[in-house]
């Protein structure tokens, strides 16, 4: 959803700006109306229509943002100052635009969290919460250190699952490809000895369903096609909506194979954010309500927000964290030796190096899992295909 900013004048008083998050700049017309406000400019931020112009930052550009911004900030250069030099000095013209934006708006008042969290397409959850983090605890420069560094071990992590799944896509690509072109012009030359058959009833359901299968694509392929690019549209509208989120969120902890690693992944960013909040002094609470956005996941917020009730009456952090049920043992266990010992702090960031580490290699174990069983699923297409072909000749040569 876009978001954009405004400068309005009330019917009396001086003018004033602001920022909306709707939908459409007809949206953002109707809500100034309705608060009795005469807009003298309204523009679109540069970071929300990112996806849309497909300009979107790399990874690459992101770090040595960072780390210049890091390095300008531990030299004693103000922030506006060194926004400035960041802008002067950056070769991607929509990061440019987005930190020309984000420096108005921290002359304007604002932190530096709030104004990336204006730009989703392009900061991370986890870096944002890492900002405000670093912005209430007084350690600014420290966390966009980290955050440069988890943004490049992230690129590490994305390069590997990628080069891990290069072969395997394209063994599924050639063959589905080899498969709609058999289906589309090598079956068809087979129906006419079927035929007989077929209208005597006694053509076996796999060579059944393989001729159908194949009149529906050669006949019906533009309502096919149709129909995949309405479902994908409208599986994009539904993604953006809060409640499809948080759904997914949920059904992602509980995959087989894939929700111990996101499970992991999430409460990693989580420790590390609260851990590294405990160590410069920001308090528990606080920090929880700080650290919870950085899971990145939605239950798992919602189960940190729920602790965060519960320690403000008395309780110990590993207590509401395990009436959750979201949280595996052995890290509550972990959570709750550490409070015991006073070194909860510590621990939390130990904790995510861990996690990480043990996500990292579960991942590593999925991806050569996936290569196998995309083969396999590409050996039972092409058998059911010779199958469903020859097993009309195997029942008359029997009948003979």
């Amino acid at each position: 959803m876009p978001t954009f900013h405004y400068v309005a004048k009330p019917l009396s008083g001086a003018p004033l700006s602001g920022q909306l998050t709707v939908e459409t700049r007809r949206d953002a017309l109707a809500w100034l109306a309705q608060q009795s406000l005469f807009p003298i400019t309204l523009q679109e931020a540069a970071g929300t229509s990112l996806m849309r112009r497909g300009g979107r930052p790399n990874t690459a550009a992101l770090t040595a943002m960072f780390d210049s911004l890091t390095d300008l900030l531990e030299s004693g250069v103000p922030l506006l100052k060194a926004m400035d030099i960041l802008i002067d000095q950056m070769a991607h013209p929509t990061l440019r635009d987005i930190l020309r934006t984000i420096r108005q708006q921290i002359a304007d008042g604002r932190p530096l969290a709030e104004a990336m969290r204006d730009h989703p397409q392009v900061f991370s959850s986890l870096a944002i919460s890492m900002v405000h983090a670093g912005e209430e605890g007084g350690f600014l420069e420290g966390s966009l250190r980290r955050i440069a560094k988890f943004t490049e071990r992230s690129e590490e992590l994305r390069g590997r699952v990628v080069a891990a799944l290069a072969y395997p896509a394209f063994l599924l690509a050639t063959g589905l490809m080899v498969l709609i072109g058999m289906l589309v012009f090598f079956v068809p030359k087979f129906e006419p000895l079927f035929g007989r058959l077929r209208a005597n009833g006694t053509l076996p359901w796999a060579t059944t369903l393989l001729l159908t299968i194949s009149d529906l694509i050669r006949e019906q392929l533009p309502w096919v096609l149709a129909i995949v690019v309405v479902a994908g549209l409208g599986a994009q509208r539904l993604s953006a909506r809060d409640s499809f989120r948080s759904w997914w969120d949920s059904v992602q902890l509980t995959l087989p194979l894939w929700g111990p690693i996101a499970r992991h992944l999430a409460i990693a960013r989580f420790s590390r954010v609260l851990g590294t909040l405990l160590q410069n002094g920001v308090p528990m609470l606080r920090s929880l309500g700080i650290a919870k956005d950085a899971a990145g996941n939605r239950v798992l917020c919602a189960a940190i927000a729920d602790a965060a009730e519960n320690i403000s009456s008395g309780k110990t952090l590993a207590q509401p964290l395990r009436a959750s049920g979201q949280f595996p043992r052995e890290v509550l266990e972990i959570l709750s030796v550490a409070e015991q010992a006073n070194r909860l702090e510590t621990v939390l960031v130990e904790l995510a190096e861990k996690l990480e580490q043990k996500a990292h290699r579960r991942l590593d174990v999925l991806m050569k899992l996936l290569e196998p069983c995309l083969m396999l699923l590409m050996a039972l297409m092409v058998g059911f295909l010779v199958v469903a072909l020859l097993l009309p000749v195997f029942e008359g040569s029997s009948g003979l």
